[in-house]
């Protein structure tokens, strides 16, 4: 039967620092100050499972100091005595064979880089006392499956678990109210989370590159989902924003390939540049009234998306918002668009109708609606100013309106029927280009056909008509 080898402590050398006392005492240096003892160093060659004494010389260990089992390669295993308080940084830094470590409930901070790199740690238990876990305490411990927090945690600092790829389950206590950013990046073995309530805000990168994650709920306390928070969680399928979040972030959703639906509630006041970048599994998206803008890259290349919702708030489309959506095939531009960017629907190459209910929005870049489909048509509204025959290069369809494409001066006065609304007046307007528009006449409606006969002669090649309905 093969045996772990044990690390034992014996022989001993003696040096004095003006009454700080440095022991070697094979394979551990330790360093006595008054009542107290702390571990400096160890030896490289230390291997096996080590057994930390509790006390020494009659004293009790009470410190692991920085850096003290940096690189300790051969180490398989280590218990930590309940006589020991603090554990400073990196302490078990690098010690790439560690598998097993518990921590005792003496214990009330994993300071930063404790156990970075230990990339064979397996197991770890956390004592009950422990209130905050520090920046990448556990960065890159690739085979750790889980943990188990106690409920004494309140905070876990930036990348405190970054790399952990095989962390597959872990629970936060209630008592959790800071998880800082990218605390979980890269943790790919993760499936689902149960963000707790004390929690109010997802810091950026938090969870970044989590692709085996399939849900996430979010609890109504949370007010803010950061920047790239979910980037590149390419498992997950569905999505509920509470009611409490007010801003989405940049590249909070990018990426998240398998994401079919998200509920954006009216809190959100922005969302923002990128954060559904490449969802290609997104099919409809609702935009909530709280929304003024729609920033740059949004929705780009959100190739599934068929349908979206522009509430009558926003103001501005960014450049390239829903560019590659190549399976929306119609979109409704309220009237209180002003301005849109460069690319906002390039490659919508579906894309069949554009309706616009107001008034032409300034178009800022020749691309805005580049390479869409041979079919797409621009709808506007009669009594609409700022269009042409064209708009931003596509074909301009008045709705409603009576289009003549070969009148000339020869033919015989034009005439045209509508079905009327009984005791209504109807303004008949004509034009030649779209922009400019003339009376050419009255007529009354009776609850049935209308004809209207226009006498004039066509002084252009092209004529259009238009009806205002006067109540």
């Amino acid at each position: 039967m093969t045996r772990t080898p044990i690390t034992t402590i014996t022989a001993a050398v003696l040096l004095l620092f003006g009454g700080i006392t440095e022991v070697s005492a094979d394979p551990l240096t330790y360093k006595v100050l008054g009542d107290t003892v702390t571990i400096k160093d160890c030896k490289e060659t230390a291997s096996g499972a080590l057994v930390i004494p509790p006390t020494y010389g009659g004293k009790p260990v009470t410190r692991i100091g920085i850096d003290a089992f940096r690189n300790c390669g051969s180490l398989t295993s280590v218990t930590i005595p309940d006589s020991v308080n603090i554990i400073l940084d990196a302490a078990f830094y690098g010690c790439s064979n560690l598998t097993s470590v518990t921590i005792p409930n003496s214990v009330t901070s994993i300071q930063r880089f404790t156990f970075e790199g230990c990339s064979n740690l397996t197991y770890v238990w956390i004592g009950n006392s422990v209130t905050s876990i520090g920046h990448l305490a556990f960065g890159g411990c690739s085979s750790l499956p889980g943990v188990t927090f106690p409920k004494s945690l309140t905070s876990i600092g930036h990348l405190a678990f970054a790399g952990c790829r095989s962390l597959a389950s872990m629970a936060f206590p209630e008592s959790l109210n800071d998880i800082s950013w990218g605390a979980f990046e890269g943790c790919s073995g993760l499936t689902g989370l149960t963000i707790p309530d004390s929690i109010t805000n997802i810091q950026g990168e938090t969870f970044q590159g989590c692709s085996g994650l399939t849900s996430v709920v979010i609890p109504s306390s949370v007010t803010n989902i950061g920047n790239y928070a979910f980037n590149n969680c390419s498992g997950l399928t569905d999505m509920t924003i509470p009611d409490s979040v007010t801003r989405i972030g940049i590249n909070a959703f990018t990426g998240c390939s398998s994401l079919k639906s998200v509920t954006i509630p009216d809190s959100v006041t922005s969302i923002g540049n990128l954060a559904f970048y490449g969802c290609s599994s997104l099919k409809s998206v609702t935009i909530p009234d709280s929304i003024t803008r729609i920033g740059l890259w949004t929705f780009r290349r959100c190739s599934s998306l068929t349908s979206v919702t522009i509430p009558d708030s926003v103001t501005r489309i960014g450049e390239y918002a829903f560019s590659g959506c190549s399976s929306l095939t119609h979109v409704t531009i309220p009237d209180s668009v002003i301005s849109i960017y460069n690319g906002a629907f390039e490659a919508c190459s579906s894309l069949q109708t554009i309706t616009f209910e107001g008034d032409a929005p300034d178009l800022y870049g020749a691309k805005v609606f580049s390479k869409v489909s041979a079919n797409t048509k621009v709808f506007i509204n009669p009594d609409a100013i700022g269009f042409g025959e064209t708009f931003g290069g596509l074909p301009v369809i008045i709705q409603g309106k009576l289009e003549i494409n070969a009148f000339s001066k020869s033919t015989s006065p034009f005439s045209f029927s509508f079905e009327s609304k009984s005791g209504s007046t109807y303004i008949v307007e004509a034009s030649h280009d779209l922009k400019k528009w003339g009376g050419v006449g009255v007529a009354q409606g009776i609850g049935s056909s209308v004809e209207f006969i226009d006498w004039r002669e066509a002084l252009f090649q092209k004529q259009y008509y238009r009806l205002k309905l006067v109540e």
